[in-house]
């Protein structure tokens, strides 16, 4: 292919008086055109923006007095209900106009008028109202006495550990209430069992032939104790009461008492 030959020659060209821009120029003048472009495209893009915001914010306030217009149109009919202050202005005003004046026909009494207004009479306040509408405290009812039951703690004593001959035992039961409320309790011989033993051998019991006593009741509070005592006379009534008893030999015993079926734990006694 031929190369392109510009007819008109570098000395031409300076004769004719036109000069050749560079390339740099043409460059430099199309970046500013494309800014130039961009920069109403931005101020054009703001301009719409800025229309649509007003024309709402005109709209929304429109809608906001109209509104706002017809509430107070709805209430502007309705009358401000009396308050104690106006009454007693009106009431001090109407008193005034009421005073005594001199009359052709001499009479001298004064005429005034006095009413009481509805703000004035006294309302109950709610404190009075709750109050007056809370029923009465009921007064609290004692607590339910029944049978002790299995709810005790027994425990057995005996007067001292070792006794010489003639010496008679005095043995104890104490019996605790372990339940939450008062309890009644029998103490006599018919629910208190004294049981003595020797080994595996029993030697004497209160249910055998021990002397009957009388109901003995007796009402315990929570966490209380009541005791009761029985003697022993060195006898053995397993094998029969009477003269068919034995007197025990010398030597070392254990005492058991049980109440209501709950036993206590053993306690020694020594006969010499």
């Amino acid at each position: 292919m031929a190369e392109y030959e510009d007819p008109m020659q570098d000395g031409e060209y300076e004769e004719s008086g036109y000069q050749r821009e560079a390339p740099e120029v043409y460059r430099r003048r199309r970046i500013i055109a494309v800014i130039l472009a961009l920069l109403v495209i931005i101020l054009v893009v703001w301009a719409v923006v800025f229309a649509i915001g007003k024309v709402a914010a005109s709209l929304g306030g429109g809608g906001a007095s109209s509104s706002s217009s017809s509430a107070t149109d709805n209430f502007a009919s309705f009358s401000a209900r009396p308050t104690s202050s106006a009454s007693a202005s009106g009431s001090a005003s109407a008193s005034a106009s009421a005073s005594p004046s001199g009359s052709p026909s001499g009479s001298n009494q004064p005429s005034a008028s006095g009413s009481a207004s509805p703000s004035d009479t006294a309302s109950p306040s709610p404190s009075e109202s709750s109050a007056e509408a809370a029923p009465a405290p009921k007064p609290s009812e004692p607590a339910k006495v029944e049978a002790c039951g299995s709810n005790i703690q027994v425990q057995a004593a005996v007067d001292k550990k070792t006794f010489g001959p003639g010496e008679n035992p005095v043995m104890t039961a104490t019996i605790k209430n372990t339940a939450q409320n008062p309890c009644t309790m029998d103490l006599s011989s018919a629910k208190v069992t004294y049981d003595i033993t020797s080994g595996p051998a029993d030697v004497y019991s209160t249910n055998n032939c021990g002397p009957a006593t009388a109901p003995k009741e007796a009402t315990i509070q929570p966490g209380a104790s009541e005791t009761t005592s029985q003697s022993w006379d060195r006898t053995i009534n397993s094998v029969g009461c009477g003269a068919a008893s034995q007197s025990v030999q010398p030597g070392y015993y254990w005492l058991t008492v049980s109440v209501n079926g709950v036993p206590s734990e053993r306690q020694p006694i020594v006969i010499q």
